[in-house]
């Protein structure tokens, strides 16, 4: 199966990611592929996403790069780094799960669930929990 290469992006620490069509996405060090960690600010698409370049023209066929890398899933790591935060958040402002419910207009089990991973809010929910703990929800630079 062929992937075509959709956007990579920086991640720092001398990584970055790479998103292929059909929704694959990949992690790597600058080194494995031969990337300076200073290239990585220029780092582009191919026309017709067939892999990727940098620096003075250098470049990596994407299906070289796709047999590289690790997978990564990034929504549901980054889905459980949130709700891992607002239970913590929740437990720092000395708030029951209880307590909350109450504030936020939702039942202490759906904040269990919530918390545990076992279901996934709609973002009004995870609005309506995060405001009585004067908080609220941004959009940021993907991290190592």
């Amino acid at each position: 199966m062929s992937y075509n290469v959709i956007v990579a992006a920086p991640l720092g620490n001398a990584c970055f990611v790479v998103w292929f069509d059909g929704g694959v996405s990949k992690r790597y060090k600058a080194s494995e592929v031969g990337i300076d960690e200073q290239d990585l600010a220029n780092l582009s698409v191919l026309p017709h996403g067939e892999g990727l370049t940098w620096g003075d023209g250098k470049q990596i066929d994407s299906e070289t790069l796709f047999g590289l890398g690790e997978s990564v899933d990034y929504v549901n790591e980054e889905k459980a780094r949130l709700l891992k935060d607002l239970s913590a958040i929740r437990r720092d402002a000395s708030f029951s799960q209880t307590r909350l419910g109450e504030a936020a207009g939702i039942r202490q089990s759906v904040i269990s669930r919530i918390e545990g991973c076992e279901i996934s809010p709609q973002i009004n929910t995870l609005l309506k929990l995060l405001a009585p703990l004067g908080k609220t929800l941004a959009i940021v630079d993907l991290e190592d």
